[in-house]
Parts: structure tokens; C-alpha cells; sequence
């Protein structure tokens, strides 16, 4: 039932970019080593983006011949073609910006779990349950 509430949704997905990023990242200061490897980040998360793409409900697909609509992937990881700098073996991973980049991740999972738990309490209240 939440899942239909765009608040909801936005929030689901803003924490699910999150946790592919802390992959894509760990993967990233994992391979700090390894020569030639670029750096990989996952596309930027934009709240703006996903509202123009807030349409009114799907349609019933009620037979098997009916079309749903087009599903996009809003995780898609990209891989740094030109690093800022690089070792002599040509690694491309800079471990203090990956450090930046995974504390900023993890503000962002926060933020959004902590917007998911106060409109939950907000439907709670609205709806006279104030308890568990």
C-alpha cells in the first residue's frame, strides 16, 4: 500500500541508489591497487528528475496481450573515463575522494530513511494510531 505513495517511493529509491553507491564504492577502494582500474560511480540520484517522471497510476494490464509501461534503470553505474589523477600504473582510484564520496552516500540513506520513518509516523497520526 506505501509503495503507491510517491513520498514513499521516492525515499525506497533514494535508499536503494544508496546501497548500489556503497557497493560501486567499496568496489572502488577495493581495487585502489589495481593497475589501470578507473574508478566507478553509480549515477546521480536527482529528486527533481524522478517528480517530472511522477505520472498518474499505471493502467490494469487485466489481459495477457496488454502492454505495461517502460521500466527504466535509474542505477546505472558509470565508469570515470578521465580520473582527476592517477598512480604511475595507471590507477585511477583517489581512496580520500572515495572516502568523501561514501560518507556522503551514507548521509544521503539517512536522510532518506529518516523522511520514510517521519511520513510513516504522519500517516499513523492521521490515521489515529499513534502507537505501534
Amino acid at each position: 500500500m506505501l509503495d503507491q505513495l510517491t513520498i514513499f517511493k521516492m525515499a525506497r529509491a533514494r535508499m536503494d541508489w544508496a546501497a548500489q553507491r556503497q557497493e560501486v564504492l567499496a568496489g572502488n577502494v577495493a581495487n585502489a591497487n589495481t593497475p589501470r582500474y578507473l574508478p566507478r560511480d553509480v549515477r546521480k540520484f536527482d529528486f527533481k528528475e524522478m517528480l517530472a517522471e511522477v505520472q498518474a497510476p499505471p493502467l490494469a494490464t487485466t489481459h495477457s496481450q496488454h502492454i505495461a509501461g517502460p521500466a527504466s534503470n535509474p542505477l546505472a553505474v558509470e565508469t570515470t573515463r578521465k580520473p582527476f589523477e592517477s598512480t604511475p600504473n595507471g590507477n585511477g582510484v583517489v581512496l580520500e575522494e572515495q572516502m568523501a564520496k561514501i560518507s556522503d552516500t551514507k548521509g544521503a540513506h539517512n536522510m532518506a530513511a529518516d523522511i520514510y520513518q517521519k511520513n510513516l509516523k504522519m500517516m499513523r497520526l492521521a490515521l489515529g494510531r499513534t502507537g505501534v
